[in-house]
């Protein structure tokens, strides 16, 4: 209700993190989007005010799980752990629950991980999500952590998707999200992302069957996936900002648009973070000669050793703080 004071216990989280109500304002129909996915539990979202007109005070952080996850740990698989490692190690090191947001998309089933892709009803859920929380908390600026498929669907979201885009993707026509809001996001960390397919998509019947590995929406990686870098496109800025490590090979449709030479950096302070030991996107982590998780334009990257796919996301949770701080302190003049 417009003008008004209505607000829903939309978010609310696990005993063990969150004591009290968070409250959230249904504005702008934001409501119809059920960011709380009642059918997943408490472990379905998490954030928000504990009263009316709690200060915040620190930028606040968005978290956008992977393929299968959700916004909290929803059991004892590795896949399944959500957000709730990160929100503890910031909720114990000043951060309050105004400050972190995570919400769940998709069906939390680990055998439809191939079943899933890069579609308009998650994107726009989403960005719609983004837009909330900028409009609840007031903040000039958000930082966004994601995971995985996250990667993709964050930078997207941010990067948005205007008129002129609408033909771009075939799959994602009617895909109307708005303009860009990379003025929106300062700090922006995108952990085991395949920004350049994987590849295992690169097998061609996988590419017809799997939504997750389509041509158009997915992760393909080209009909070959060679495991070698190509020139200095494996290294991090500036070598990443070159034109050549974005215009070469074949791969997604989506991943290319995302990726153009022409559009800016997805945020003012562009991490990635990977692991040689991850393997769902392997242990070179190339794809197309370049490093999948290596995010155009990125400012720092870090590479971990011996950390699986999964585990990476609770397992540097220092450093997600550190790169956190670092961005809070170094606000654009």
């Amino acid at each position: 209700m417009i003008g008004g004071s209505v607000y829903q216990k939309i978010f609310q989280g696990p005993p063990t993190l969150l004591v009290g109500y968070c409250l959230i304002p249904f504005e702008n129909n934001y409501g119809i989007y059920k960011f709380d996915s009642p059918e997943f539990g408490h472990q379905a979202s998490f954030g928000g005010k504990q009263f009316h007109g709690e200060e915040i005070r620190k930028r606040p952080v968005i978290f956008i799980h992977g393929n299968s996850d959700g916004a909290l740990s929803a059991g004892e698989e590795e896949w399944a752990q959500g957000w709730s490692a990160s929100i503890s190690h910031l909720l114990a090191n000043g951060y309050s629950t105004s400050e972190l947001y995570a919400v769940t998309y998709g069906d939390r089933n680990f055998t439809n991980t191939l079943k899933k892709t890069v579609d308009c009803e998650t994107l726009i859920r989403l960005r719609r999500f983004l837009e909330s929380v900028l409009q609840y908390t007031g903040a000039q600026k958000v930082d966004i952590v994601s995971h995985s498929m996250g990667v993709t669907l964050a930078r997207q979201i941010i990067q948005g998707r205007g008129i002129e885009d609408l033909s771009a993707d075939e799959d994602l026509e009617q895909c109307y999200l708005g303009p860009s809001l990379r003025q929106k996001v300062h700090t922006f960390i995108g952990i085991s992302g395949a920004n350049y397919g994987i590849c295992i998509c690169s097998d061609e019947k996988l590419a017809e069957t799997a939504p997750a590995c389509s041509k158009k929406t997915g992760f393909w990686a080209g009909s070959g996936c060679p495991n070698a870098p190509i020139d200095e496109c494996h290294l991090t800025s500036p070598a990443s900002s070159r034109s050549h490590c974005h215009s070469n090979g074949r791969y997604s449709a989506t991943l290319k648009r995302l990726n153009m030479p022409t559009r800016p950096k997805d945020a003012h302070y562009v991490v990635s973070i990977w692991s040689d030991g991850d393997a769902v996107l392997g242990k070179t982590n190339f794809a197309w000669g370049r490093q999948t998780s290596l995010i155009p334009n990125s400012d720092h990257s870090a590479i971990y050793s011996n950390l699986s796919h999964y585990s990476i996301k609770w397992k540097t949770v220092e450093d997600q703080l550190e790169f956190l701080s670092n961005g809070q302190k170094n606000e654009e003049k």
